[in-house]
């Protein structure tokens, strides 16, 4: 299941286009075009490892400019897996269901529909993987992230007592505090750059195509370096989920037990009340701490607030990586082509189940 939270997951400063989506203004907003062929994508895949232990598709896109920006605020990706790969036959993949391709819909007319794919007419591949952030002809910018794990349920990631899927979002102070009066509204996070899919990984050649539309010229489609999968075994499960020791000024200390293999463990921390998200990195596996300050929230009079107020609910989910994960993506990576697989060729992913409580 997903589902879309707002996020700054798009750091673009130049279009390549900006198009028309359904339901828009038809008055089209001024148009700049550059030369796609500065433009390089690239895409790793792996095995993810859902909180629930079943197996699934990791997958990790970049789609930048030299200076690191995203390639275009407009495209419609398509993934395509090896011969033995199926999307689900679930309603959430349209006409994706049973092929061995994940696509998103060009953009149409405005009263017009669009055909029904997985990520439709809002999903585009950026900065640093894919995200519901097509730009349409209002000339709005768009800041959203997916939450859960495409064709899957939520119990497979992260989730709130609601059971309402939890997105993975990066902030302090592993990122920058973004509540701080500096950053547009709707900006709430970092991307962390994966997407998965509970669809079952093989091995494999996995390839993305990008295809970018022009204005008044012809269409231009991106193919990015492919991913590979050697191996299906992924990196194994976490040892049940994390535990927080709250320090009762609105911080605490995260503990958890991540898979041996992983090279590095992100820590997410979410104020589901407030939609508030804190963020520690260790570059390891194994046995894990994290230690959440406890003035982390939004900046008043000059100072952070508390981190977790009393009586807000929280979530707590540790994600391992087998690639580098935090290192890769923005703000902190500003390269046209990062790293973004491991050592053996993939980028493959565990999720602990997600700890959720009231402070």
């Amino acid at each position: 299941m997903r589902t879309i939270v707002p996020s700054l997951a798009l750091l673009a400063a130049l279009d390549f286009i900006t198009g028309c989506s359904s339901g828009q203004s038809a008055a089209e907003p001024p148009v700049t075009q550059v030369n796609p062929s500065q433009f390089k994508a690239q895409l790793a895949t792996g095995v993810a490892t859902f909180a629930d232990g079943s197996k699934g598709l990791n997958t990790v896109a970049t789609f930048r400019q030299p200076d690191g920006l995203s390639g275009t605020l407009l495209n419609t990706p398509t993934l395509t897996g090896p011969a033995g790969f199926k999307v689900p036959a679930v309603a959430a993949a349209g006409t994706d269901g049973g092929t061995n391709h994940i696509s998103g819909s060009p953009q149409v007319a405005p009263l017009s529909s669009p055909a029904p794919t997985t990520f439709g007419e809002s999903g585009g591949v950026f900065a640093y993987g894919f995200a519901p952030e097509n730009s349409d002809t209002s000339g709005t910018a768009y800041f959203a992230l997916y939450a859960g794990a495409f064709y899957g349920s939520t119990s497979q990631t992260a989730e709130s007592a609601a059971g309402t899927p939890i997105a993975f979002v990066g902030g302090p102070p592993a990122y920058p505090q973004v509540q701080n009066g500096n950053y547009p509204p709707g900006f709430v996070g970092y991307t962390q750059g994966f997407v998965t899919f509970a669809a079952t990984p093989v091995v494999g050649t996995y390839a993305l195509s990008i295809l970018v539309p022009a204005a008044n010229a012809a269409s231009t489609t991106i193919a990015a370096t492919p991913g590979k999968i050697a191996s299906v075994a992924g990196l194994g499960t976490f040892a049940g989920a994390p535990v927080f020791t709250e320090d009762g000024a609105g911080g605490g200390t995260a503990t958890c037990t991540a898979p041996a293999t992983a090279t590095e463990t992100v820590v997410d921390l979410t104020d589901v009340t407030a939609t508030s998200y804190y963020t520690i990195v260790v570059k390891h596996g194994g046995a894990i701490s994290a230690t959440f300050p406890s003035n982390l929230g939004i900046f008043a009079n000059g100072a952070g607030t508390a981190t977790i107020a009393t009586g807000d609910e929280y979530s707590l989910s540790c994600i391992a990586a087998n690639y580098p994960l935090f290192e890769s993506g923005p703000p902190q990576n500003t390269q046209q082509l990062p790293v973004i697989a491991g050592t053996n060729g993939q980028a493959d992913i565990s999720f602990s189940p997600s700890l959720d409580s009231t402070y």
